[in-house]
């Protein structure tokens, strides 16, 4: 069940009048009533994410009850020694027995037995057939961000399991983020929540932009993309190219439409997700990019490894370190193969060269690129090379392995002859200016300010036009969410 499937949207109605209807009508004690409510947003919750595979539910669970009981402890013990092995105790148990087992511990093997099968004539150890669960990542840094801060003492433990236990496992943003952290989202459990104060046109708005990103652009463009990456050999280096570049834009379509669903389903439940993209391809340097991608987890990381690490409160060399071993981290994260592990530390590569640009040539006008019109050449060079620098690292993130993302990245640059198809051009050209269209959209918007609203009666009279154009222009198949397998 994906949320541009007909399913999510039969099991989210469901969810939705059985919160706002059906127990309003029933309960007349506003307590009960949210008891009830968070009993049965877990359920639906675990249900949605057992869609996939039952046994996962099991999984979800074990992580939840042993961070419940970290927290618990942590908060009446007083020894530090004590509260330092609790802590260790949770990071341990989550990062080697769930995510590690689950998501590395055939691609650590794999790599072991490569080394080794030439000098012994056989492999040393079991690869092992296991099913990764989805989002299996998400849950596993979100529920470690609350034993981590209760650590801290920056937040209390949660004493209700029901709560703790929905924090996890909140189905919106379960699977494929945002990232929440318990500092975030465990108050809004607290607040409570009215049918009236919904956003519906947010929601609503939040919800079909992120379908159309989703189910139409990426969608349609997934055929293009996989035949050229299934045999990068046999393309043309122009093919490549779109390639290149459609993948890294995919990604992001797919990404952010899934993000921006999240959010609007949560917002029609009452609550509210963190933003996970802010217009990242208008930004015209490494670190502006990243401050605009997948937002919630490079927060996290900053949080949870940048600044424990000693973030900027250190020497100029340590500090392009914590760069650079932040974004290795965030491509570990993403994936349990050596294109990840390359495509991370790539990315910590060029945020490191940038740093010592910076450096080299400070820029004592603030904001100069955006401030006076012929400065207009300067910001498209920029904004060309710095998105021509994540498209490059993209071959790797969407190449299906090691060897088929050299073979591109050579193709490319000793200007490889082979296949080109019309289509590919024209898949290229229209998702290219859907993409800055929206963000030119968005910029005028959100950071100029200079949005109209329109009247709500219009709004939601063209609502049945475009659910009808959005169904229309929904390729038959539906592809995966790509950030699922993370």
């Amino acid at each position: 069940m994906i949320f541009s499937d007909f399913e999510y949207f039969v099991f989210f109605l469901f969810v939705f009048f059985t919160v706002w209807y059906l127990f309003p009508a029933i309960f007349s004690n506003q307590s009960r009533e949210t008891r009830i409510l968070h009993t049965f947003l877990l359920i639906s919750s675990y249900f949605f994410y057992m869609s996939w595979d039952y046994r996962f539910g099991a999984l979800i669970l074990l992580s939840t009850a042993i961070d419940y009981y970290v927290g618990i402890k942590l908060s009446s013990e007083t020894r530090e020694k004590i509260r330092y092995y609790l802590l260790l105790f949770s990071l341990i148990t989550n990062l080697v027995f769930i995510l590690g087992f689950f998501k590395y511990y055939n691609f650590l093997v794999t790599s072991i037995n490569t080394v080794t099968n030439p000098m012994f004539g056989a492999d040393v150890l079991p690869v092992l057939k296991i099913i990764l669960p989805a989002g299996i990542s998400f849950f596993t840094f979100q529920s470690l961000s609350y034993t981590i801060d209760v650590y801290r003492k920056e937040i209390p433990a949660e004493k209700d399991f029901i709560r703790f236990a929905l924090f996890v496992s909140f189905f919106p943003q379960l699977v494929a983020g945002p990232i929440v952290t318990a500092r975030t989202f465990m108050p809004q459990l607290y607040s409570p929540k009215k049918l009236e104060d919904i956003e519906f046109r947010v929601a609503i708005r939040f919800f079909m932009l992120g379908y159309f990103k989703k189910a139409v652009l990426s969608d349609m463009v997934a055929p293009t993309i996989d035949t050229i990456y299934a045999d990068p050999s046999g393309h043309h280096a122009y093919a490549l190219l779109i390639a290149a570049a459609l993948g890294g834009i995919q990604v992001y379509l797919d990404f952010s439409g899934y993000s921006d669903m999240a959010i609007g389903s949560a917002m029609l439940l009452g609550y509210k997700l963190p933003t996970n993209f802010n217009l990242p391809f208008l930004a015209t340097s490494v670190s502006g990019f990243w401050r605009r991608w997948h937002m919630t987890l490079n927060s996290w990381l900053r949080d949870y490894i940048y600044i424990p690490m000693g973030g900027s409160r250190v020497t100029s060399v340590r500090r392009k370190f914590n760069l650079w071993f932040t974004m290795f981290v965030s491509g570990v994260w993403h994936g349990a193969q050596w294109t990840f592990v390359f495509w991370g530390s790539l990315n910590g590569f060029f945020y490191v060269l940038e740093e010592v640009w910076k450096e080299w040539f400070p820029d004592k006008k603030e904001n100069a690129t955006t401030k006076h019109w012929y400065n207009a050449p300067l910001w498209l060079f920029q904004n060309l090379l710095n998105s021509s620098i994540f498209f490059l690292g993209a071959v790797f993130f969407r190449s299906l392995n090691w060897e088929n993302a050299w073979i591109h990245i050579r193709g490319i640059f000793t200007f490889q002859t082979g296949q080109i198809r019309p289509y590919m051009w024209k898949d290229f050209l229209w998702i290219l200016f859907f993409l800055y269209l929206g963000h030119i959209i968005g910029y005028l918007i959100f950071e100029k300010g200079k949005g109209k609203q329109i009247p709500a009666s219009l709004e939601f009279a063209l609502y049945p036009i475009l659910f009808l154009v959005l169904n229309l222009a929904t390729p038959e198949n539906s592809v995966p969410f790509i950030y699922f397998q993370f």
